[in-house]
């Protein structure tokens, strides 16, 4: 201790060898401990109160562990993983951190056992190469079209999320991924999916081929609905201009107030002529449409819906076929010459000037009213590459839940749309490969056999922890597990936790094996980080939260020892360690 003294500077705490690696794959078993029942169809919910009492609630394992704070690095590395299977296949987040936590706990055992961590590591890569081999062979390649395995890959995975009750969402999810995907590329840009929340009923959930927008129509003169809508959409103010800076304008005469009035009015006037000569009945602008312009197109009998999010903009014209026009150009250029443009055509070019805008078409435009608020629906485009998920749940909370369950039906909807193999799920692909990992194992010479033995334990650590939070014996479901598997019979029996028996899970609960092979890498890797630490130097002094007799409340560091703080108010302000208040 001595050495370590001189060598460090005062506060940095240092745990080496094995205490080290305990207390880090303990850290990393324990987040396991914490999300290991949120796991599968039977799966608890979790509830997490921040700092300000916002609650959230969720059975998402990348949702609570991005919430939770922890000091501890290795319990941040664990939660890193969990994010990045999130990101990288949008589902599997628990199963990362429930397979990451089997493997610690069976590092510790063999550490007991006296093999040396990095025999542990190498085991465990060793372990990696066969599964992965084996996932390979256990999984099953498909048309990537196949609407029906689709559907049975969304089911599985809504199975175990909020909105698992109902095939509907499922369905929803598989036609969604349908109408934006390009099946020839395999390729999917899952952004083209808006997900609109409102409050209600949930069941009254919905798939709109269009748009949902949150907006209202702009005047309570125009028609509420509009059929085969030609839609323009613009990003031009239809009111006065206001100018960034400070302007003015001097006027010094009564007559120039007018005249400057009527410039304004014309300039409005004539772009609005424009909409309408152009043969639009439904215009969206991202800026502002003021009281002029808009008595103008209720002349005309136009809808218009000003200040749109330009998101939203995107999302029509990815939806109608239209394309945004930046500029109503308002030269005073004759304009007879639009009507030799057809506007018989289904798509209607029309063209102004030197500018050519492109009406959007929609079988239907209207306002209804959604909970509280009216909501404007653009539905029944043609070949839609945009569509809208309009969810609906009783509160804040739970539509929060449903989009992160919507979302992850539809990312294990796009990995299989980009990579179509599939796996059978309720942990039977789990036990399947364990049994490959077994097998091999006993060929290995050395101390990996028995790291890869462990491995292959590990790995069941997954259908028995579905069937631990059905209510199942663990053991009994491991000896039936065990013995469909063995005998060389390519089995794809799981654990049902629905009908809480073990039992064949193809055809109907599947999911993509991308998804698999991305668990077990993550938790193999992050695992072996762990392993591989044998020194932790934290220089962070440890803080303690205190509270004094007049009633402040706070931390820093040595608050554990007696002390005064009179000693702050005679250095002044500037040296007072930050106080947390929380």
């Amino acid at each position: 201790m001595a050495a370590d003294g001189r060598l460090f500077s005062d506060g940095t705490r240092r745990s080496k060898g094995d205490q080290a690696r305990r207390y880090n794959l303990l850290a990393a078993r324990l987040i396991a401990e914490l999300i290991k029942n949120s796991l599968g169809p039977r799966g608890l919910e979790k509830m997490f109160v921040d700092v300000m009492g916002e609650v959230t609630v969720t059975k998402n394992g990348a949702t609570l562990l991005r919430k939770i704070d922890v000091e501890h690095p290795a319990a941040k590395v664990i939660i890193e993983a969990s994010n990045a299977v999130d990101n990288e296949v949008g589902d599997g987040t628990t199963s990362v951190v429930v397979l990451a936590g089997a493997l610690v706990q069976k590092a510790e055992e063999l550490l007991e056992m006296g093999i040396a961590p990095s025999t542990i590591a190498d085991g465990y890569l060793e372990g990696l190469d066969i599964a992965l081999e084996a996932l390979s062979d256990i999984s099953k390649e498909y048309d990537n079209t196949d609407r029906q395995i689709m559907q049975r890959i969304a089911r599985t995975c809504l199975a175990s999320k909020a909105l698992g009750y109902d095939d509907k969402v499922a369905g929803f999810a598989v036609d969604a991924v349908c109408s934006i995907a390009n099946f020839d590329s395999n390729s999917i840009d899952i952004d083209d999916i808006k997900i609109e929340e409102k409050e209600g009923s949930i069941l009254d959930a919905q798939l709109v081929k269009g748009v949902v927008i949150d907006k209202t129509i702009d005047s309570s003169a125009m028609p509420r609905a509009v059929e085969n809508a030609k839609i323009m959409l613009i990003n031009d103010e239809l009111e006065g201009k206001r100018t960034r800076t400070d302007a003015e304008i001097r006027i010094t005469s009564p007559d120039q107030i007018k005249s400057y009035a009527d410039a304004e009015a014309l300039m409005i006037k004539s772009k609005v002529q424009h909409i309408i000569d152009s043969g639009a009945n439904v215009v969206f602008s991202r800026k502002g449409i003021n009281t002029l312009a808009q008595h103008l197109l209720t002349r005309a009998g136009v809808i218009s819906v000003r200040r749109v999010k330009e998101n939203d903009l995107v999302w029509l014209a990815k939806a109608t076929g239209a394309t945004i026009s930046e500029k109503l150009d308002h030269d005073h250029h004759d304009h007879h010459d639009h009507h030799e443009h057809g506007h018989h055509h289904q798509d209607d070019h029309y063209h102004h000037g030197d500018i050519d805008i492109k009406l959007g078409y929609a079988q239907r435009v209207y306002e209804k009213q959604v909970a509280d608020d009216k909501i404007v629906f653009v539905e029944g485009c043609k070949n839609p590459k945009a569509v809208t998920l309009l969810l609906r749940a009783n509160s804040k909370r739970m539509l929060e839940e449903c989009h992160r369950s919507a979302l992850n039906a539809i990312s294990v909807l796009r990995d299989f749309v980009v990579k179509p193999s599939v796996i059978a799920g309720g942990g039977a692909a789990e036990v399947a490969i364990a049994r490959i990992v077994r097998e091999k194992a006993s060929l290995i010479s050395g101390r990996e056999q028995i790291v890869v033995q462990k491995f292959a334990d590990a790995l069941e650590e997954i259908p028995l922890t579905i069937a631990r939070n059905a209510g199942m014996d663990v053991i009994d479901s491991l000896v039936q597990l065990r013995s469909q598997h063995s005998n060389g019979n390519a089995s794809s029996y799981g654990v049902d936790a629905i009908e809480r028996k073990v039992q064949e899970m193809l055809p109907s609960v599947i999911e993509p094996a991308v998804v698999k092979e991305q668990v077990i890498k993550t938790a193999v890797e992050v695992t072996n980080l762990l392993v591989r630490v044998d020194d932790v130097l934290m220089a962070k002094p440890t803080m303690y939260t205190h509270a004094h007799a007049n009633g402040t409340k706070h931390s820093h560091a040595g608050g554990d020892k007696e002390h005064q703080h009179d000693h702050f108010d005679r250095l002044g302000k500037q040296q007072r360690p930050t106080h947390h208040y929380y």
